[in-house]
């Protein structure tokens, strides 16, 4: 069932998960350099434990980042 997380919007799942009756945690990631990271967050690990659930994010979308010039 975890497996079936992997890719799906956080949204999706999150009710799924509280509906496991352990505690969670979760952590978005940020793209290193020059990109920007927007859109909806996708699952993109998911971790069970005895006594937890890890989850790793990501945001669907990334971009250059624009630098003004004065």
């Amino acid at each position: 069932m975890i497996q079936a997380w992997l890719g799906r919007n956080w949204n999706q799942i999150k009710p799924e998960i509280e509906r496991l009756d352990k505690p969670y945690a979760f952590q978005t990631t940020r793209p290193h350099g020059n990109i920007e990271s927007w859109g909806n967050c996708r699952v993109v690990r998911v971790r069970e434990f005895a006594d937890r659930v890890e989850i790793v994010l990501a945001h669907e979308k990334f971009s250059q980042k624009q630098t003004l010039t004065p």
